[in-house]
C-alpha cells in the first residue's frame, strides 16, 4: 500500500470512528449515507475496528427484506484516561471514559502552595487514579493536567501567580514517572474544550469560558479552536486592568480584573469586613443563605466586576456563548443576577 493510500485509509477511518462516536448507536448504512464512503470500504474498516475493539456490536436493525446486520456502538471502555485539575487549595483527580464520563473521582484539600509538598501529593493522587483504572484493551490513554497559570507548549508553567510558581517543567516532570502521553494545559483553556465538545454546546463554534475560583482564567474557543497566541498560551485576562492604580493583584500589577472579581477578592473583603480569618467561600455561601446583608452586598459587587469583565470579553470577541464555572459557581444565586444587570447597563 503506497504512503497516500495509507494517508487516506487513515482518513477514512477516522471519519468513521468518528460517526460512530456521535451516535448512540448506529448502523453501517448509516455510515455510509453519513460519510459518502462506499459499502466495501465501511465494512472492512468497520471489520478493523471491530478487531481493535473499539466499536462493539449491539442489536440488530430493523429489516427491510434482506438479512438484518448488526448495529454498531463505540466502545466508551476500551480504554481510560485521567484527569488533574491543579488548584490553588486542592486537587482534583478523576478517571473518565473514552466517552468522558467519569468513573472515578477524588477531592482533596492541599495545605500548602509549597512545589514539593504539591508534586507529592500529585504522584499520590495519580497513584490513587491508576488503582481505580478497571481493566481494559488500551488501559490508560494519557492524563491531562490542568494548571492555574500560563503553559507554553511545551508543558512547562511560565508563571501560575497564585500557587507562586515559576519555570516549572511539569511536563518533563511527569513524563520521568510515567509512561503514557501527558497533555498540560491551562485549566481556563481545559475549561473552554470541555465545554465546547459538551452535548450542550456542539453547535457553537465560538465560546468563551470564564474559570472563577482564587484566580481568575479565561479559555476562548474560535472557529471551533482553542486560542492560544503567537507563543502558545493566552487565558491571562484576570490581570487585564479595570481599575487605573486600584488594588494590588497577586501578579504584582495593580488593578488587575482578578483583584476584584475572583473568590480571593471576596474572601479579601469578606475578612475585612467581618473581622475574621480562615473565611472560605462556602462559609460565606452560608452566611448570605441566611441573609447576611453585607455578604449579600459582597456577592453582588462581585457579580457587578464580573459583568464588567464579561462586557470587555463581548465587546472585544462577541462570541455565542459565555459560560461561568469553577468554585464561584457555588454562588451563583448569588451573584447572577448583579452579572446580568451589568452586562445589559454597559453594552
Amino acid at each position: 500500500m503506497s504512503w497516500n493510500q495509507q494517508i487516506g485509509k487513515k482518513y477514512n477511518k477516522q471519519q468513521i470512528l468518528n460517526c460512530i462516536f456521535s451516535k448512540d448507536i448506529v448502523s453501517r448504512g448509516e455510515i455510509i449515507e453519513e460519510t459518502g464512503l462506499k459499502k466495501a470500504t465501511v465494512a472492512n474498516l468497520v471489520t478493523e475496528l471491530l478487531e481493535e475493539q473499539l466499536v462493539i456490536e449491539d442489536g440488530k436493525e430493523l429489516s427491510t427484506g434482506g438479512r438484518r446486520s448488526r448495529l454498531l456502538r463505540f466502545n466508551k471502555t476500551a480504554g481510560f484516561a485521567l484527569g488533574i485539575d491543579i488548584g490553588v487549595n486542592y486537587l482534583h483527580g478523576v478517571v473518565v471514559n473514552l466517552k468522558g464520563e467519569i468513573i472515578f473521582e477524588k477531592l482533596q484539600p492541599v495545605p500548602t502552595i509549597e512545589l514539593e509538598s504539591y508534586l507529592k501529593n500529585i504522584l499520590e493522587l495519580i497513584e490513587l487514579l491508576h488503582s481505580n483504572v478497571p481493566s481494559s484493551r488500551y488501559s490508560i490513554i494519557g492524563l491531562g493536567v490542568a494548571v492555574p497559570g500560563t503553559i507554553n507548549k511545551d508543558g512547562v508553567i511560565m508563571k501560575a501567580p497564585n500557587l507562586r510558581w515559576e519555570n516549572f517543567d511539569i511536563k518533563h516532570f511527569l513524563q520521568q514517572r510515567l509512561h503514557y502521553p501527558i497533555h498540560i494545559s491551562n485549566e481556563a483553556n481545559a475549561g473552554a474544550y470541555a465545554e465546547y465538545i459538551f452535548e450542550n454546546n456542539k453547535e457553537t463554534s465560538n465560546l468563551i469560558y470564564l474559570s472563577i475560583g482564587i484566580g481568575l482564567g479565561v479559555g476562548i474557543i474560535i472557529d471551533n479552536r482553542i486560542y492560544l497566541g503567537v507563543n502558545g498560551f493566552y487565558g491571562e485576562s484576570g490581570h487585564t486592568i479595570i481599575q487605573m492604580n486600584g488594588r494590588k493583584c497577586t501578579c504584582g500589577r495593580n488593578g488587575c480584573w482578578e483583584a476584584y472579581a475572583s473568590e480571593y477578592a471576596l474572601i479579601h473583603d469578606a475578612t475585612y469586613m467581618l473581622k475574621e480569618k480562615e473565611l472560605t467561600l462556602e462559609k460565606l455561601v452560608t452566611l448570605a443563605e441566611e441573609g447576611h446583608k453585607d455578604v449579600l452586598q459582597l456577592f453582588n459587587d462581585i457579580g457587578h466586576y464580573i459583568g464588567l469583565g464579561i462586557t470587555n470579553l463581548i465587546y472585544t470577541f462577541n462570541p455565542e456563548k459565555i459560560i461561568i464555572g469553577n468554585q464561584i459557581t457555588k454562588a451563583q444565586k448569588f451573584i447572577e443576577q448583579s452579572v446580568f444587570e451589568t452586562v445589559k447597563s454597559e453594552m
